[in-house]
């Protein structure tokens, strides 16, 4: 690779291209003759940054985005090509950059048919692998990071319709921008904001969606399949709201007791005045709980930690733990959770986890 060919790239890593430069990046990606050339200088880019003590905090992710949603966007308004040439286009683009990226978590491109007002939205994907946090940039200046097991897709046209669809646990710092609201969906509900700050959780496998405003102001709606009436919940800041997936109610207060059925609603609850530094020390590297139920905490540790734990016999007394996890291994919090209860034990097996209970008789 000649040294102008090097200086483009330099440019586009620094964030300094122009359309001239930016025609050449989109041209030396796609161009499979000049595969081996382009691997070589980015494995000499990325073995670079080994030599900088601060390689744990560096994440490319925003790089690959860059490159991706104009090579989207490009490719999506030429709707005359076949889409098998966009598939392929895609996968040569990713494929030199998957290895650095193995590192971040990985992000992969497709398009994508949603239902309702997300029908014929060609949509970007960034993806958090278990056990990493990555962050992202979104093309309106919305910033972020994605936890762990959690996968964010974002519409190409989103500097005209600001939507993202989550799956996992996301925190958001939205730019404001009131001509286009910035809209989160997940299966259960769907968040509307201007400009905001907050923390989303929504697990395809828990039991409840979590919403944790911290500043600004945010806007939940309900989504039924059933086809009933949408329920919406306005939050302030340092305030949460609780999705309950498994019951039909709808209630504002700090202390709830939800009724055995009501009809035709979806469950929102709404918790006041709450302390947010615990649910959002995870974009820090943090794994903070307060007062948490062992099981969720096994969970919780499961996809910090990218463990499969099993629980093999349940203790009587419920357990409730408050504590830091960050730079411990699985190893290390393993061994806390015994110093805080003796009859704990555990056994490691690679990434396969035992834990059990020592249940004295008549406890």
């Amino acid at each position: 690779m000649n040294t102008f060919d090097k200086e483009k790239l330099e440019r586009f890593f620094n964030e300094e291209t122009g359309k001239e430069d930016a025609g050449f990046i989109q041209k030396l990606f796609t161009d499979e003759t000049r595969k081996n050339e382009l691997q070589s200088y980015l494995s000499h880019k990325w073995n670079g940054f080994f030599d900088h003590s601060d390689i744990p905090e560096r994440d490319l992710s925003p790089v690959l985005n860059k490159i991706h949603f104009r090579i989207n966007m490009d490719q999506h308004q030429k709707e005359k090509r076949p889409l098998y040439k966009l598939r392929k286009f895609y996968y040569r683009a990713a494929a030199v950059l998957l290895l650095p990226l193995l590192f971040a978590g990985a992000i992969s491109f497709f398009r994508h048919q949603a239902a309702k007002s997300y029908d014929q939205v060609a949509w970007a994907e960034i993806h958090s692998t278990m056990g990493s946090r990555v962050s992202f940039n979104l093309p309106d200046g919305t910033k972020g990071w994605l936890n762990s097991g959690s996968t964010l897709k974002y519409a190409l046209n989103f500097q005209e319709s600001r939507r993202v669809i989550l799956e996992g646990e996301a925190y958001f710092d939205v730019k404001p921008d009131k001509s286009h609201p910035f809209y989160v969906r997940t299966p259960d509900v769907q968040i509307r904001v201007l400009g905001t700050t907050f923390n989303l959780r929504a697990y395809p496998d828990d039991k409840t969606v979590e919403t944790t405003l911290l500043t600004g102001m945010l806007e939940i709606q309900t989504l039924s399949e059933a086809g009933t009436d949408p329920q919406t919940v306005v939050l302030k800041p340092n305030q949460k709201a609780t999705f309950q997936k498994s019951t039909d109610y709808l209630s504002i207060g700090e202390k709830q007791t939800i009724p055995e059925k009501i009809e035709s609603t979806k469950a929102v609850l709404v918790s006041r005045d709450i302390d947010t530094v615990p649910i959002v020390a995870w974009k820090n590297h943090k794994l903070v709980f307060v007062n948490e139920p062992f099981e969720s905490l096994l969970v919780k540790m499961e996809r910090w930690y990218d463990a499969e734990i099993t629980l093999l016999d349940t203790p009587r007394n419920n357990l409730n733990y408050t504590g830091i996890f960050e730079k411990e291994t699985v190893e290390q919090a393993l061994r806390a959770l015994k110093v805080a209860n003796p009859d704990f034990s555990y056994s490691i097996n690679k990434n396969k986890i035992n834990v059990s209970f020592k249940n004295k008789p008549g406890v």
